[in-house]
């Protein structure tokens, strides 16, 4: 199993959203990701969360593995 970083975002309350760092065991970054977000907590909800190989590969600004975005977010990114 392999430990993976994660970056999420709450959902706007009214104009931003809080980031939390997590870091979750699992066998490839989509079952992270699905591990990750059903025990995501927040009064506001998940807007994003973004799964990187480790802490380094984000501060380095290095690609996701795997993204997910809300109805919410994808909304707001359409022109």
């Amino acid at each position: 199993m392999t430990e993976y970083f994660i970056v999420a975002n709450s959902c706007a309350a009214p104009f931003f959203s809080d980031t939390d760092y997590f870091h979750q065991k699992a066998e490839d970054p989509k079952e992270a990701l699905h591990a990750f977000k059903r025990r995501y907590r927040h009064p506001c909800g998940l807007f994003s969360a973004a799964v990187f190989k480790n802490a380094t590969e984000f501060h380095k600004g290095k690609r996701a593995l795997i993204n997910w975005l809300s109805v919410k977010a994808k909304i707001q990114s359409e022109p």
